[in-house]
């Protein structure tokens, strides 16, 4: 068999495919290019680690390499990014069955951190590219009228090549038993310099200890400790760093309390909000505290509760001296926006919420919002990110339909279940996770 699996599938992946995805996904097409560059040979690296190391594991590749042949993923590629959102459920679901919820994430972190795309946006194109990389194989198991023991033996020859192709930034040794040596051989090289400059060190201290005597015996230890810490921090920085930092920052909550983000794996820990939970729609209804009348710039007026996502936007934007943060965004949780329960159907009560956003847009011309929309904890990952996208397209479709400056919304994305407001140990706190929010751009 001549086929090249990874030449293959580099060759699905046209300069007028990454286009369209960079445009779907609100990401420039370098870091989509660096992306695909680290999935494929991370998928077809899975597919060869699950098919080779059992029966049961070539027979589970081999019907998903099938299934997606017959779906003819493969052909309509384009339609998974252009619209076609069960498409790219399936390929969710493809991904999971694949890998596992748990390793989709964690290489989903994985490209998004190599690549510096959005974890959202690297969790869409691993949806996009698993069923098309299955497709791929499929169409060959079924020319070659391959078993599960042929495509074992065929994805076997082929890991020296798959595995050259990883970037050496990759490791995906936590994912995958044998495909981390390239990252391990890095982090051990990088642990014996570690050692070296810290022994170096600590002989040199202990030498001084000889010689000075006295306090120096408390001070050196504590010198010593700092000197690992710092050592540690310069040859792991970059491999510790996340690059979702960008995404979100200070988080201006209902009740006024604000919560840092930058860290997705950081748990969040804030002030109560006041509310309750709804135990017929499992919603939280927020306390939106005392009505207050605010007159906007243009000469309208909104009567707006001190905890409502109205009253602390126009407070941002009236004051000057509140500089947006570019970085990290200033995100604001919508109080009344809600959803029928597991779609992206707004209910009817939310509208006046979405109507106000309007008012105040129009009254501050100049700013320029992006929706966001978050799910708790509960089931998939993938699933969750994409059921986030929905409501935060179908908020930003609704605000636009309400008659808001064209222009003045610049996105929407779903973030699934990073970013979370609340502890989703409690009910209360997964309903305050299933929400939407705004993140001022420009005022």
């Amino acid at each position: 068999m001549a086929l090249n699996l990874m030449d293959a599938a580099k060759g699905i992946f046209t300069n007028e495919l990454i286009g369209k995805a960079s445009s779907f996904l609100g990401e420039n097409e370098n870091g989509v290019t660096k992306a695909i560059t680290g999935i494929l040979p991370s998928l077809l690296g899975g597919i060869v680690d699950k098919a080779t190391t059992s029966n049961e594991g070539a027979v589970t590749i081999l019907n998903l390499a099938k299934e997606s042949a017959d779906e003819g993923f493969l052909d309509n590629i384009s339609n998974l990014l252009g619209g076609g959102e069960s498409l790219l459920n399936k390929g969710a679901g493809l991904l999971s069955g694949l890998l596992g919820n748990s390793n989709s994430n964690l290489l989903s972190n994985l490209i998004a951190q190599f690549s510096g795309v959005k974890s959202s946006s690297a969790t869409s194109l691993l949806s996009m590219a698993a069923p098309a990389v299955l497709g791929m194989l499929g169409n060959q198991a079924k020319q070659n009228n391959l078993d599960a023991d042929g495509l074992s033996s065929f994805l076997g020859s082929q890991k020296d090549n798959i595995l050259s192709s990883l970037p050496s930034e990759l490791n995906l040794g936590s994912i995958f038993s044998g495909w981390g040596s390239k990252a391990t051989e890095a982090v051990s090289t990088a642990a014996a310099t570690t050692h070296s400059v810290v022994s170096h060190a600590s002989h040199h201290a202990e030498e001084a200890v000889e010689e000075a005597g006295g306090f120096m015996k408390y001070l050196v230890p504590i010198l010593l400790l700092a000197l690992i810490a710092a050592a540690c921090w310069y040859f792991f920085k970059d491999g510790c760093r996340s690059n979702d930092g960008a995404g979100h920052g200070t988080v201006t909550t209902p009740g006024g309390n604000t919560t840092n983000s930058a860290d997705a794996g950081t748990t969040v820990s804030i002030p109560a909000i006041a509310g309750k939970l709804d135990s017929l729609t499992g919603d939280f209804i927020y306390d939106l505290g005392e009505t207050v009348e605010l007159s906007l710039p243009d000469g309208g007026k909104l009567s707006v509760g001190k905890n409502s996502t109205e009253y602390k936007l126009i407070q941002f934007l009236n004051d000057k001296s509140a500089a947006l943060d570019t970085v990290k965004g200033n995100w604001f949780e919508f109080t009344n926006v809600r959803f029928k329960t597991g779609g992206s159907e707004i209910t009817s009560t939310s509208e006046a919420q979405l109507k106000n956003l309007v008012a105040i847009a129009k009254a501050f011309p100049n700013a320029k919002f992006k929706i966001g929309g978050y799910t708790d904890n509960s089931g998939d990952a993938a699933g969750n990110k994409i059921l986030s996208q929905k409501r935060a397209d179908a908020v930003a479709a609704k605000i636009n339909s309400l008659g808001i400056a064209a222009g003045a919304i610049t996105g929407a994305e779903g973030y699934g279940q990073e970013w979370p407001i609340a502890s989703n140990d409690t009910p209360e706190g997964k309903a305050q996770n299933r929400r939407v929010a705004v993140n001022v751009k420009a005022k």
